[in-house]
């Protein structure tokens, strides 16, 4: 049951950062909004596990899980996400990265030798027409002017190592506790942000507007920090493969979000979102089942 909730709150989260991230990006470029987002959700993460921060023996062990996860797996999907949201509209990421739960359940069953639940694909088909209807505005036909382009070559990347991400986490943070775990991997990406500073030129700037480094604070503590632990902890419990369809919660929680800050909801927000949530909790209950049947 914590597992669930965990793995409810976390998108719900993730959702909120794409609200976030527009308030910080006018007044950055995306580099530098990373950094800022991994240094407030590494400090945020340190002062939570002070007391019990792992020893260099532990990220010994851990490296290669660490580094496939951190380094490729999140650092990874937000680069590339990011230079893609460059190239493409918010539609077509949106339906890119929507297929993300079917593509951890297939990671997962190459990598992990998970089983594929049949009933559990029902959902997640029903789950992303949810999506799809949700992004299209209530009219599938508007999907029929959707180009596909460079910068949709480039989410779909970020979709498949953020697919590798659950199973990696799922594969290794098994010796390591999920705080350190997620503390370790966010530090990464923050390394890997730093690296980029310089390379593009960036120069780092405090002086923002007060909206700005609340945003900064959401994003950080709240949308890495605590999503990420909350999402790796549900990952380490469930499963990648039971845990990916939870990823369509992210846009119906961004569609939430829209109200605070003050955009209008439409009849096929509250559509789609009843499509995806019936898609989970068929995704759901068939998981039970199948686990009660294989017991």
């Amino acid at each position: 049951m914590k597992a669930t909730f965990y793995l409810i709150i976390a998108p719900i989260l993730l959702g909120l950062n794409f609200h976030l991230a527009k308030v910080i990006l006018e007044e950055v470029n995306f580099i530098e909004a990373g950094f800022w987002r991994f240094l407030f959700g590494v400090i945020a993460l340190v002062i939570l596990v002070v007391k019990k921060l792992p020893s260099f023996e532990i990220i010994r062990k851990n490296l290669k899980g660490i580094s496939l996860t951190g380094f490729i797996g999140l650092f990874g999907f937000n680069l590339f996400f990011f230079l893609g949201l460059l190239n493409t509209s918010a539609i077509n990421a949106a339906l890119i990265i929507s297929l993300n739960p079917a593509l951890t359940i297939l990671f997962s069953h190459k990598i992990l030798k998970t089983s594929i639940n049949k009933i559990q694909l029902i959902g997640i088909i029903l789950a992303f027409i949810g999506v799809t209807y949700l992004i299209s505005k209530g009219n599938i036909t508007n999907l029929d002017s959707i180009q596909f382009n460079y910068g949709d070559f480039l989410i779909l990347i970020a979709n498949v190592l953020f697919a590798l991400h659950h199973v990696w986490v799922k594969k290794y943070a098994t010796t390591i506790s999920s705080l350190n775990f997620t503390l370790l991997t966010s530090l990464c990406c923050l390394i890997g942000f730093f690296i980029l500073l310089p390379i593009n030129g960036t120069k780092v700037v405090t002086s923002h507007t007060t909206n700005f480094w609340i945003a900064v604070f959401g994003i950080g503590c709240l949308g890495t920090a605590l999503a990420y632990f909350l999402w790796q902890k549900g990952v380490q419990t469930k499963g990648a493969d039971k845990a990916g369809i939870y990823m369509n919660i992210i846009p119906l929680s961004a569609t939430l979000f829209a109200v605070f800050f003050k955009e209008q909801l439409y009849t096929y927000h509250f559509t789609g979102g009843i499509c995806i949530v019936i898609g989970l909790l068929i995704s759901k209950s068939s998981t039970s089942q199948f686990s009660k049947t294989l017991s």
